[in-house]
This record gives C-alpha cells, sequence and structure tokens, in this order.
C-alpha cells in the first residue's frame, strides 16, 4: 500500500504520479515496465518513487486495486430498484463501459491477466469488502420484494456472486484463447457473440440460483 507520504501529496502531483504509472503498465507487462520511465513521465526522482511505494509491485497493486474499484464504479451509489437479473446485467455493462471511459486503464487490467503479472484480479474484486456489502443489499432488497427466496443468507449470496463475477473475465479469456496483450491492445478484443453468450448465461443461471419458486 502508499506510504502516507504518497497520501498527502498535493492532488496534482499525486494524479501526476498515478497517470504516469498508469501509461506505463498500460502499454508495458509488468516485467518490462520501468520505474525509471515511470518517474521520469511524473516529473519526480527515483527516491521520491521509493517513498510513495515499497517496490513496482507495490505501486502497481495500489493502481490494479483502484482501477477494479473504477472499474464497477457501484459502492459509494445506492443499490438501484431493479431485479437481480439487471444489477448483474449491470455489472457486466459497467465492466465493458469502463473499456470506453478509461481505455489506458482498461489496458492496465488487462494486462494484469498475463502470466507475469504478480496479482490475481478477480482475487482483488473478491476481497472488496466494500462491494460485496452493496451486492449483500441488493440481495436482501431482493428478498425484501419478494423476488428472491429468503432461505437464502444473503451475506453468502453476494458472496458468491461477486466471486462468479469476478473470474468471468479470466474464464472468457482462458475459453476464447484472448491473450492479455490482444485484450490491452484491441477494444474489440471482447466484442464477440460467443463472449456475451457466456456472459448472459452466467448472470441467468446466478439469477436463477436465487429466484423464488412460483407457487
Amino acid at each position: 500500500m502508499p506510504t502516507p507520504t504518497f497520501a498527502n501529496l498535493p492532488e496534482d502531483k499525486r494524479a501526476r504520479v498515478l497517470n504516469a504509472m498508469k501509461h506505463e503498465f498500460a502499454t508495458c507487462s509488468y516485467t518490462r515496465a520501468s520505474v525509471d520511465r515511470m518517474t521520469a513521465a511524473a516529473g519526480i526522482s527515483k527516491g521520491s518513487f521509493y517513498q510513495y511505494f515499497e517496490d513496482k509491485r507495490d505501486a502497481y497493486a495500489h493502481l490494479v486495486g483502484g482501477l477494479m474499484r473504477d472499474r464497477l464504479a457501484l459502492v459509494d451509489t445506492p443499490v438501484p430498484e431493479a431485479s437481480l437479473e439487471q444489477v448483474l446485467t449491470g455489472l457486466v455493462r459497467g465492466s465493458h463501459g469502463f473499456q470506453a471511459r478509461d481505455p489506458l486503464g482498461w489496458s492496465v487490467l488487462a494486462r494484469a491477466f498475463a502470466p507475469d503479472s504478480p496479482l490475481d484480479p478477480a482475487a482483488l474484486t473478491q476481497d472488496d469488502t466494500d462491494l460485496i456489502r452493496w451486492v449483500e443489499r441488493a440481495v436482501r432488497r431482493g428478498q425484501d420484494d419478494g423476488e428472491l427466496r429468503a432461505d437464502v443468507d444473503p451475506a453468502t449470496a453476494a458472496w458468491v456472486l461477486v466471486h462468479v463475477m469476478a473470474g468471468l473475465p479470466d474464464h472468457v479469456m482462458r475459453r476464447f484463447g484472448v491473450t492479455a496483450e490482444q485484450a490491452a491492445t484491441d477494444g474489440s478484443a471482447f466484442d464477440r457473440p460467443e463472449i456475451a453468450a457466456v456472459a448472459a448465461d452466467t448472470v441467468t443461471l446466478l439469477t436463477a440460483a436465487l429466484a423464488r419458486e412460483e407457487l
């Protein structure tokens, strides 16, 4: 995690450092990413970089973790008045929409699935307690509205939903042979009907598992 020194930087300087990191990790694999290039682009010394972060991996983890949260952009928003199926579909579309909102951020996250990445992007989402609580609130709302079965623990349901949805990108990349490099450099790599079908099937299966049985 970043040091308090980094957290206490003026906002514009902190943003400049993060933007330099984002550009470097978006255009290079983790192994090839250079602290020298990042510090030069940010206009800081290498010594300052190591006052902000323990090492390259620490900086990378901070950047990827923040982008994973930005990709969903949900935890600070109210649970929508929508069915669980619509909520999960929104998660899928929100992730896809992140590509248009932040192309560099998308490339960073895509490269995080590469073999040389020291992180597991899915695990970062799965460990996001704020996101799990948000999904838990969505499940409780569905139970209160009679849409979802009441005999399922909302916290457990939220854990399952987040884990499955977080693992979806890795699943489709492996299944359809989309490499991290392709995903990072080709904006249309995921725009395939077979990938959309897998995402839709996943939402359908999760929704059916929690749906209240009709009498």
